[in-house]
């Protein structure tokens, strides 16, 4: 199944190239949004989205990587879109705000596993941690940039979620530019406001990004490699500081 792109491609919806992967688009307020960013892998909506939520979550809990992967690549997908928000909302209705965050969260940590022994009794010293995988790690960045990208509970309820935050950390430094680029745009849409009325919670979750140690992160990337990843980073710095001015 396929969907037109930002550059009028077809999308392969679950399985997308990392060439097509990367379309992703700002809109504009002639488009009558604001400059938080949405990426434009696909979107899924209507009854067919609400029915696989839990089909989705259920991959989220398999052992096989390919498996986390299809499932977090169709909430990525479920929640972009013209209907976004509404998406957004049956998510946390099916699936369970503290059980999404949950997942998201689990899926940033390092794996443990024990490569010479299965029993659960075995010794510690034979514990070994891998890192998440990229594509996996992707995935959940990209889930937290539309969710940033939703209404403003969408973005309290984000920033409320102080252990996924901070497990998001380690990735401002990773050598994928495409994950860099990633957390930098959750930065952004995080600090957008909708209107005036929405100023007090922006400087409120400007402040706990700064304290979380976001904007010390953002501040190690002015010298990115990645053009992209500079100006991303100028961005959600001037919008950092200007909602904490």
């Amino acid at each position: 199944m396929g969907t037109p792109n930002a550059a009028g491609e077809q999308v392969d919806l679950l399985n997308a190239t990392d060439g097509s992967r990367e379309g992703f688009r700002v809109l504009n307020e002639d488009e009558g949004q604001d400059s938080r960013m949405v990426d434009s892998i696909g979107a899924l909506s209507g009854a067919s989205a609400r029915r696989h939520v839990i089909g989705a979550a259920n991959q989220l809990k398999a052992d096989d990587l390919a498996v986390q992967k299809e499932g977090l690549d169709f909430i990525r997908n479920l929640i972009c879109g013209n209907d976004s928000m509404e998406m957004i909302d049956c998510l946390f209705e099916e699936l369970g705000q503290d059980k999404l965050f949950e997942i998201l969260t689990s899926k940033l940590r390092p794996h443990l596993s024990n490569p010479f022994n299965r029993d659960r009794r075995s010794s510690e010293n034979n514990v070994r941690q891998s890192p998440p995988q990229v594509d996996i790690v992707t995935s959940v960045c990209y889930i937290m940039v539309h969710l940033a990208a939703g209404r403003p509970r969408h973005r309290q309820l984000l920033i409320s979620q102080p252990d996924l935050l901070r497990a998001t950390l380690p990735f401002f430094a990773h050598p994928s530019h495409e994950i860099r680029s990633a957390c930098t745009w959750i930065a952004i849409n995080l600090t957008c406001m909708d209107d005036q009325l929405d100023h007090p919670s922006c400087r409120d979750r400007a402040r706990e990004l700064y304290q979380l140690g976001w904007y010390r992160q953002l501040e190690d990337l002015r010298n990115d490699p990645e053009l992209d990843v500079r100006e991303r980073v100028k961005t959600a710095l001037h919008q950092i500081s200007s909602a904490m001015a």
